[in-house]
């Protein structure tokens, strides 16, 4: 069975956000689906061990915001390879909040949903929260991020607590990187990012600027 077959599916990337008074919590998801127009209802389904599935558990309600071609990896490993568990996600960027007063950011970003979650439903790894539609609202004309323009333009790799996350079958391909005076080429194996250097070795203290992780996370690949 190929189950890279999965990666033809069509979606998008969404950032959802919610807080229940006392925790925020906020993650890139892929999936994000209207299941019925009468009443409005959306699902989305968020890793178990993500903080911000505990938060929308407790919170009772979530913010879907629908990413643009505009967003850059920068805004994607702020919100998808960090934690709001340790990491303010919202510190330093433009934030709004919805009619649920779940913060959201207006960066990237091309529409907006907020939700009442009505059910929830458990699969597993993760958990699935359908929620009728309460306020929606068109930020920009931006084409949406699609999960194929995110693999094949901006390079992004699938995050291991990702739904459409399958061991050792990601989409993204490491290649070369041409040569360009004597430049050398790292890349991350956790988001994607590659660093250019002159160096032949990273600096032990050198940090990933997308995801933060450290230099034993990276593969030279020229």
């Amino acid at each position: 069975m190929d189950k890279t077959a999965l990666f033809k599916l069509s979606s998008g990337l969404y950032i959802v956000s919610a807080t229940d008074g006392e925790h925020t919590g906020a993650c890139v998801i892929n999936t994000a689906l209207q299941v019925t127009s009468e009443p409005l209802q959306l699902a989305v389904t968020v890793n178990k061990k993500n903080y911000t599935c505990g938060v929308i558990k407790e919170a009772g309600h979530f913010t879907l915001t629908v990413l643009s071609q505009k967003a850059d990896m920068p805004l994607i490993g702020r919100f998808g390879f960090k934690s709001s568990r340790d990491f303010n996600k919202f510190d330093g960027i433009e934030t709004e909040t919805s009619s649920m007063f779940d913060p959201y950011t207006l960066e990237g970003a091309c529409a907006l949903i907020v939700c009442a979650t009505v059910q929830t439903v458990d699969v597993g790894t993760h958990l699935m929260f359908i929620g009728e539609m309460t306020d929606a609202e068109v930020l920009s004309d931006d084409k949406p991020l699609t999960y194929e323009y995110y693999h094949s333009v901006l390079k992004g790799k699938t995050p291991p607590k990702a739904s459409s996350y399958i061991a050792g079958a990601d989409p993204t391909k490491v290649t070369k990187v041409a040569d360009k005076a004597n430049m050398h080429h790292f890349r991350c194996t956790v988001c994607g990012y590659v660093y250019e250097t002159p160096a032949t070795v990273l600096p032990k203290d050198f940090k990933c600027p997308i995801c933060g992780f450290g230099p034993d996370k990276f593969e030279q690949i020229d």
